[in-house]
């Protein structure tokens, strides 16, 4: 009987101003983003002392975004990236006031596989093979 074991480490991390998301991974690993929210869902180590009065405020906290597919876009898949905070991608699904600042909360894991690659296709229109044909 062959059990073969694999050991999954899900990293959740909070991000605030003017830190940048990094996660790595090693040799035969890639990052698959399993959470991401860019908000204000709760009390965490960004938040500064005078900002907990408004607590019960809708508008100052318990506001986030679902951001996964974003990351997921930027991430997944490969040994590493890089998401700095503020990121204007992820300032597009702000829902907390403007002017207050928003943090990500990432949850990853790193999984046994190889990077992907995007590949880059170049549109050829007809007029396109015409035109070389013709200046041939």
């Amino acid at each position: 009987m062959l059990i073969m074991l694999y050991l999954y480490v899900r990293v959740l991390r909070e991000f605030c101003q003017l830190e940048t998301f990094r996660p790595r991974c090693w040799k035969n690993e890639v990052v698959v983003i399993d959470k991401a929210l860019y908000g204000r869902r709760q009390v965490n180590r960004c938040i500064r002392e005078d900002e907990k009065a408004f607590l019960d405020d809708r508008r100052f906290f318990n506001c986030y975004a679902n951001v996964l597919a974003a990351l997921d876009d930027r991430c997944s898949g490969r040994k590493q990236c890089e998401v700095r905070v503020p990121d204007a991608e992820l300032e597009q699904s702000r829902s907390c006031l403007h002017g207050l600042q928003m943090f990500l909360e990432v949850s990853y894991d790193c999984v046994e596989g190889t990077t992907t690659q995007s590949l880059q296709l170049q549109t050829i229109t007809m007029s396109d093979v015409t035109e070389r044909n013709n200046s041939t």
